[in-house]
C-alpha cells in the first residue's frame, strides 16, 4: 500500500504541474467582482466589512482522506477541478505539491495562486463537510487570485469522511466526492 500512497502523491503533483502547463488550452472565464454580491452565510463564518467578492468558482472533485495511527480517516487534502462555464483552476493541498501544509487554489489561465489557513467552520447539511472561511496566508503570481483576503466554501455536498476503521499499517487513502462553490474576496 506504500507505493498507493506515493503514486497517489506523484499524481497529485503531476496534476498541479500539468494544471500549470495548461494554461494556452483552458478556457479562462473568471466572474468578475462588479457582477458578483457576496453570499448569505452563517455570522461565524461571515467577511469582515471592506472586502468584496472578487471571483466565484464551483468546485468538483475529492476530499482525499488518510488513514491515521488510531485507525481513523483524516483529511489528507483536497483535489479538485475549478469551474465557471469551463475549466479555470485547480484546489489542491500543498502537502501533495510540496508546498507549506494547507488548501490551494491555482489558476489555469494566469497561474496566480493563493493559500488558505485559519479555517473557521459551519454545519452544512447532513452528509457534507462544513462550510469554511479561510484566511488568504499569501499569494503568487499577477491575476485573480492575487492579494486574495478570504475564501468561502459554500453550497458543500458529499466529501465526509468515511466512519469505518482503517489499518494503519496500510498507508491507505480515501477519496471522496464531493462539490461545492468558492467565493474570493479582496480588499475594497
Amino acid at each position: 500500500m506504500i507505493s498507493e500512497r506515493r503514486s497517489s502523491t506523484r499524481f497529485t503533483a503531476a496534476a498541479v504541474a500539468v494544471a500549470g502547463g495548461l494554461i494556452a488550452l483552458a478556457p479562462a472565464v473568471a466572474e468578475a467582482s462588479p457582477a458578483l454580491t457576496a453570499p448569505t452565510v452563517p455570522a461565524e463564518i461571515a467577511v469582515p466589512a471592506g472586502n468584496h467578492v472578487s471571483a466565484r468558482y464551483d468546485a468538483v472533485g475529492f476530499q482525499v482522506y488518510e488513514c491515521a495511527a488510531a485507525g481513523t480517516w483524516t483529511l489528507h487534502a483536497p483535489k479538485a477541478r475549478l469551474s465557471s462555464r469551463g475549466d479555470i483552476g485547480v484546489h489542491f493541498g500543498g502537502v501533495d505539491a510540496g508546498l507549506p501544509a494547507g488548501p490551494y487554489w491555482q489558476s489555469f489561465r494566469d497561474q496566480s495562486r493563493v493559500h488558505g489557513g485559519g479555517a473557521v467552520s459551519s454545519p452544512s447539511r447532513e452528509g457534507a463537510v462544513p462550510l469554511l472561511r479561510l484566511t488568504g496566508l499569501d499569494s503568487t503570481g499577477s491575476g485573480v487570485f492575487t492579494d486574495v483576503t478570504y475564501i468561502h466554501r459554500l453550497n458543500t455536498m458529499g466529501g465526509v469522511a468515511p466512519t469505518t476503521p482503517c489499518d494503519p499499517a496500510d498507508k491507505s487513502f480515501k477519496n471522496v466526492y464531493y462539490s461545492a462553490t468558492y467565493y474570493f474576496y479582496k480588499k475594497d
